[in-house]
């Protein structure tokens, strides 16, 4: 580095008197992190599959995929929150969603745009109130994951003040984690970003003296946990939580022989009071909520499902929870070990096979009697007590009190992606080039690792040799990843990082498209036509077919009984099943959909979260609530109760409207 440059270096990175990163070095990377985020917001461009619906409606290319291909697998995207959005938008972004019969609340859970105080605490969804579909589309799609960067490198850079890059490759290394990109959703990334910024106002806090830092953070710890909580995908959030905590317990421990107790408390009190601010805040939510929250935790699916520990001790689990080196058959079989794709994406874990250089750092840490290693110790046990839950049965009874039961053996993994990333940044903080352990502990991890990825290949090939053809380089992978951690363990940080991020962003890539704006079904002629339609004379609709029908009639923000329903709406499952004969099969978070079927509504559930209701226009139920029908050419209607409106051909069917008559004499 040229002398100039390194006096300009060392005076940028120098440090405040209290050894903290100055603001022009917290503000340059968040600064760069949002010039990306406005430049896509601007141009639209987002990651969204909203373009699986083009094949659908029209032939040839779509001019608006720049890249990759729809993520069919992500139905909650494309098929439930944004044919949602868009009917919000249509209605005028009320409260409660008018589709279904009686109305559905857009807060819980489906976290639409809407308009009233709690948005505020919705940052991803303010753009709908202020943009087109298709920037508001693209700052949904982005502002999380620019949470998520900016918060991992505000941690790193107060837990290693003078090292900005490295702080930006951390940011890139997680938010290209193939684990947060095959779960694209805010429900995943908020509780990540959370954990982030609560450890670095943690240890901001117990270092500054300037009591104006303290409450900054609180304040932003405070709205966060708003933000995080509001999403109610409890699964992701706990285990993230259980690490969190457990990290800054450390860190408090450690600050205080320096400190002593009273000015570790007294500097510790904005972010109790943050915290109280926003129970207060999330109370006041529930109660106004207090009867969709009930009726959610009441249904028949999910309910308030809990799950035993150990579930994921079998090998085939142990073997998908550590097989980032196979990543690449998600993409190209689908799936891995664990079912579809999301829910056999993982993470990298480098810290599990850090042990040796953990240990290294203990002992050392012990023998000179320094509390430093206290916070890398707790988010170590936090890693190990999510492993029991995952892998060692019997002691739901623990797992109930730390809430891990409100998880899943998939879902926990963010709290060890989590986890992992913590212990690694806390290890580069420690580590140096005159306080490192020797080649050997170093590489004790890296080859152990090499060896689970090589297991796990022998494995494929005896039991399931087309997933290991699929999993494309991942020899490749495993020796990135194990330069990784060897990396971390000889000190070589912005190597380590590098390497991390070159994991993310080979095992990332092409899973999510790049599109500009959001296929809007208003703008096509079957949505039109159902608009025209109900303008002139309001009814209500069903959709029979596949699920083009029914986005196409949610998105037209007609009134009808189709979409992916929340809390069961008694007014509407009373027109369909008065005598509640199929009460199980309605009373759950699913999609409702409609085949031809004669005589009233018979109700089943293909999978859980599915419901399926047979359509008979003659019926009593048809006869006395239904007035328009929209199906796609492959449903054989009974037509003896019904009129053609119109017949709109399109690239995979013919969409044919109808109208509800009396049936004959």
């Amino acid at each position: 580095m040229p002398k100039q440059l390194y006096e300009w270096w060392t005076r940028f990175t120098a440090l405040t008197d209290e050894d903290l990163p100055r603001a022009r070095v917290v503000g340059s990377g968040a600064a760069l992190f949002c010039v990306i985020f406005a430049v896509l917001v601007t141009t639209a461009i987002n990651g969204t599959s909203s373009g699986a619906f083009f094949a659908m409606m029209y032939a040839g290319s779509d001019p608006a995929l720049l890249f990759g291909t729809p993520n069919l697998i992500r139905t909650d995207e494309w098929n439930v929150q944004t044919v949602w959005a868009i009917a919000q938008v249509q209605q005028g972004l009320p409260v409660i969603n008018g589709t279904f019969p009686g109305g559905m609340d857009a807060t819980i859970p489906q976290d639409l745009p809407r308009i009233d105080w709690s948005a505020v605490f919705r940052p991803h969804l303010w753009g709908f109130q202020f943009f087109d579909v298709d920037h508001a589309q693209a700052w949904k799609w982005w502002l999380p994951l620019l949470g998520v960067a900016i918060a991992t490198y505000t941690f790193v850079i107060v837990e290693m003040p003078r090292r900005p890059l490295l702080a930006a490759l951390s940011a890139v290394a997680v938010s290209a984690s193939p684990f947060l990109q095959w779960w694209f959703l805010q429900t995943t990334l908020w509780p990540l970003a959370w954990g982030f910024a609560t450890l670095a106002a943690v240890r901001w806090s117990l270092r500054t003296s300037r009591s104006w830092h303290r409450w900054i953070w609180a304040s932003v710890i405070m709205y966060l946990t708003v933000v995080m909580a509001m999403g109610i995908y409890v699964p992701f959030i706990i285990p993230v939580v259980i690490i969190t905590a457990l990290t800054a317990i450390g860190m408090v421990i450690a600050a205080a022989p320096g400190l002593r107790w009273p000015t570790v408390i007294m500097r510790l009190v904005p972010l109790l009071v943050g915290g109280v601010v926003a129970g207060m805040i999330l109370i006041v939510w529930l109660i106004t909520r207090w009867s969709t929250v009930t009726a959610f935790l009441s249904t028949a699916y999910p309910g308030e499902r809990l799950v035993p520990t150990g579930l994921g001790a079998s090998l085939q689990s142990i073997a998908a929870l550590f097989g980032s080196g196979f990543i690449g058959s998600l993409r190209n079989a689908g799936r891995f070990l664990d079912g579809n794709a999301s829910e056999s994406a993982t993470f990298f874990l480098p810290a599990v096979f850090l042990l040796p250089v953990i240990v290294w750092v203990v002992v050392k840490a012990w023998r000179s009697r320094r509390a430093d290693v206290w916070p890398l110790l707790l988010a170590v046990v936090g890693g190990i007590v999510l492993l029991a839950y995952i892998a060692i049965p019997g002691w739901d009874g623990v797992a109930h009190l730390l809430l891990l039961d409100r998880s899943t053996p998939v879902r926990a993994r963010i709290g060890l992606g989590f986890g992992s990333f913590v212990v690694v940044i806390l290890l580069l903080g420690m580590l140096s080039r005159t306080n490192r352990p020797g080649w050997l502990v170093a590489a004790l991890g890296a080859v152990a690792f090499i060896a689970s990825q090589a297991a796990i290949a022998g494995g494929l090939a005896v039991y399931a040799p087309d997933l290991l053809q699929l999993s494309g380089p991942w020899w490749f992978i495993t020796i990135v990843s194990a330069l990784a951690i060897l990396a971390v363990g000889r000190a070589w940080p912005i190597a380590a990082m590098a390497a991390l991020a070159a994991v993310g962003l080979i095992g990332s890539f092409g899973v999510n498209p790049l599109y500009r704006g959001v296929f809007d079904l208003r703008d096509t002629a079957p949505a039109q036509a159902i608009i025209q339609i109900n303008d002139q004379h309001p009814g209500t609709w069903v959709a029979v077919g596949d699920r083009l029908t029914t986005a196409l009639v949610l998105e037209s923000g007609v009134t009808a009984y189709n979409g992916f329903q929340g809390a069961p709406n008694p007014e509407m499952w009373e027109q369909i099943d008065p005598t509640s004969t199929y009460a199980f099969e309605w009373d759950r978070l699913a999609g409702v959909s409609w085949v031809p079927g004669p005589g009233a509504p018979v109700i089943t559930n293909p999978y859980p979260d599915q419901i399926q209701v047979t359509f008979d226009a003659c019926s009593e139920f048809a006869q006395e609530n239904v007035q328009y029908v929209a199906s796609d050419s492959a449903a054989d209607l009974d037509q003896r109760c019904l009129v053609k409106l119109n017949s709109l051909p399109v690239a995979s069917t013919d969409i044919i409207l109808w109208e509800v008559v009396r049936p004959p004499d």
